[in-house]
């Protein structure tokens, strides 16, 4: 699907002339196209070798290059313009063009538009033999820096500092997956104690965050719509713990959606796909210094629990039929 009719059709002649100049954007995000398309005004907020954010009226949008891998805030442009960006330079959208700074920086009315390739269908065995493929493949080193290790379903690796500082908020998340698996309201301590998670760790979207991410998507992934909500209700109320840029993408998990890398790991271990499962692991471990890993975790952590519900005979009303 392209941007192309989304967009309006007139473009001075003086933009047309100017495109010649700048990249073309290639993909779109699913929310940046919402974005650019309801959205003409904003800022630069913040500025890397590869991307840059900016606000256009509250929404979010990372520009980068094609390297930087599908994701629904990603406006990704075919060759890294020459004019990058500085933090606090005026974003304005005219036409099919993004401007910064008064100048056009990239075209994008022959975009892709980037969004979720729908799960196919599952069942309780085709989970069972992914989650078993993930135990086959899914490697955490004792020096693991982030919380991969939330993922396995088992290990005898001595915890490491950010798992010993996410222990509490790990199993209040548990906790709460599995009462609300179950139809029953999570405590209030449970509620409480998530917030431990929120903002845990270094780096731009910390370790904590990334792994709520993955555990939001996970639950869209699995059609789990209620049961995220509650989740992303007992997270906002600690948002303050973090980063504006984390809270964008946490934001965008609480709309079920992620980096394409986690969905097609999600999809590929709810449906069995063993094929798929390793490669997919390599693209996440690409991600970040930790995130793609730690966003795999909390997913993880949702298929497990996922898995032991119905394991166990249990049923909710999106899960009928899937034992």
């Amino acid at each position: 699907m392209s941007v192309a009719g989304v967009i309006p059709a007139f473009m001075p002649s003086a933009q047309r002339r100017a495109g010649l100049a700048v990249p073309a954007v290639a993909e779109v995000g699913v929310l940046a196209r919402e974005a650019l398309r309801y959205a003409n005004a904003g800022s630069v907020v913040a500025v890397f070798d590869r991307s840059f954010y900016a606000v256009l009226r509250h929404r979010w949008i990372c520009v980068g290059t094609q390297d930087l891998g599908s994701g629904p805030l990603h406006v990704l442009c075919e060759h890294r313009p020459l004019c990058w960006p500085k933090v606090g330079d005026a974003v304005a959208v005219t036409g099919a063009f993004l401007h910064i700074a008064d100048r056009p920086f990239a075209k994008f009315d022959d975009a892709e538009i980037w969004q979720p390739e729908t799960v196919r269908p599952w069942t309780l065995q085709s989970l069972c033999a992914g989650l078993g493929e993930v135990d086959r493949v899914w490697r955490v080193d004792a020096d693991d820096q982030g919380l991969a290790a939330a993922g396995l379903s088992g290990t005898a690796l001595p915890p490491s500092l950010i798992m010993k500082a996410a222990a509490h908020g790990l199993d209040a998340l548990d906790r709460i997956i599995g009462d609300l698996l179950a139809e029953r309201a999570p405590s209030a301590t449970d509620a409480a104690t998530i917030g431990e998670l929120v903002g845990l760790g270094p780096g731009l979207t910390p370790s904590g965050d990334d792994l709520l991410s993955g555990a939001l998507i996970a639950l869209a992934s699995l059609d789990l719509l209620d049961v995220r909500d509650v989740l992303w209700r007992a997270c906002g109320d600690h948002l303050a713990r973090t980063n504006d840029i984390s809270r964008a993408h946490l934001r965008s998990a609480s709309l079920g959606y992620g980096a394409a890398a986690l969905h097609a790991a999600i999809g590929a271990v709810m449906t069995g796909d063993r094929g798929r499962i390793e490669t997919t692991i390599a693209a996440l471990s690409s991600i970040g210094h930790s995130s793609g890993r730690d966003a795999f975790a909390g997913a993880l952590m949702v298929l497990r629990a996922v898995k032991r519900h119905l394991a166990a005979g249990k049923r909710g009303a999106s899960l009928i039929g899937l034992l």
